[in-house]
């Protein structure tokens, strides 16, 4: 990221950045993003070093004989570096190599070998002290007492993530804003498909009964009302929290969380921050609804509070 051709042309790598083709992966714009000097100034030595080992093929893209070969040698550098004595029987080095690809597969799908063998030098070397749990002195565990095991890897790994995340969030913030203004065809056609689906999805629950939100229909469909006068502020009430709980869990059971980070949440029940959004998001719907009902009971004409753009 250091060295970056001159010939980039960073308007271009931007916009495609901030208008990406269906069906492109996170993953896809982080490789663009390597290209940006912006985004390396941003970052320090270390955070480089991570952003550019989140590009690198992923666990769930490489097929299994190649994974095994290098997973086998990476596991065995691994325990050097840490100072965990191999066994010597090879059957119980094989066992414990098996179970811990099987949990990289399972739960550290998205991530890299590169993020594999970074995660433990960057706890080696003290990098990952204020993402670790702390022991009964309160300084940082990254000790694997002996057990090169699947609890030994998912504190080391999660802690690495949150670093991660947050090396990731930066270089974002870093993204140059691209220049390209719509035309006012385009802001036309954007605004006028908004509000046909506003329109949509408000008929459809009269006529039908059918209340079905898309992904972003939730979010514009509660601006209209609100700008409208119609929908109320909501903040999640206990019962939001209740609901939000639930569906995390469902994830959780279906696989989509990893277990290791879920643990916490499971602690903290309805109390845990990561729920505040998805509760949000369940109050708000709700308003949209209720404000919906209201809307049929006093007999208001849909097509008198649309705004289409001629």
């Amino acid at each position: 990221m250091e060295n970056l051709p001159e010939t980039v042309n960073t308007q271009s790598v931007a916009l495609a950045i901030y208008n990406p083709t269906p069906g492109t992966k996170a993953i896809d714009i982080r490789r663009q993003m390597l290209q940006l000097p912006e985004v390396a100034k941003s970052l320090s030595g270390v955070e480089k070093y991570i952003f550019a080992a989140s590009t690198k093929m992923q666990i769930a893209d490489i097929d299994d004989d190649t994974l095994i070969a290098k997973t086998g040698q990476m596991f065995r550098f691994i325990a050097m570096d840490v100072g965990y004595i191999i066994p010597t029987n090879s059957e119980d080095w094989a066992y414990i190599c098996t179970r811990l690809l099987d949990i990289l597969k399972k739960y550290y799908s998205q991530m890299t070998l590169a993020d594999i063998k970074l995660a433990f030098e960057l706890a080696t070397t003290g990098e990952l002290d204020d993402y670790l749990p702390k022991d009964s002195q309160g300084n940082p565990d990254k000790k694997h007492y002996q057990q090169f095991n699947a609890d030994y890897f998912a504190k080391i790994l999660n802690a690495y993530r949150r670093k991660q995340n947050g090396v990731i969030h930066k270089a974002y913030k870093a993204l140059p804003e691209p220049k390209k203004e719509l035309t006012p065809e385009e802001k036309r056609y954007y605004h006028n498909q908004v509000v046909a689906r506003c329109r949509e999805v408000f008929l459809q629950y009269k006529y039908t009964g059918r209340f079905v939100l898309g992904i972003t229909d939730g979010i514009l469909i509660y601006d209209w009302l609100r700008k409208l006068g119609f929908a109320n502020e909501v903040a999640g009430t206990e019962d939001d929290r209740k609901q939000a709980f639930a569906r995390y869990m469902q994830r959780v059971a279906r696989g989509f969380v990893n277990k290791y980070e879920a643990y916490h949440v499971q602690r903290k029940g309805t109390d845990a921050p990561e729920l505040d959004f998805t509760a949000y998001e369940i109050a708000r719907d709700k308003e949209i609804k209720r404000t919906f009902d209201r809307m049929i009971a006093d007999e208001l004409q849909i097509d008198n509070y649309l705004d289409f753009w001629k």
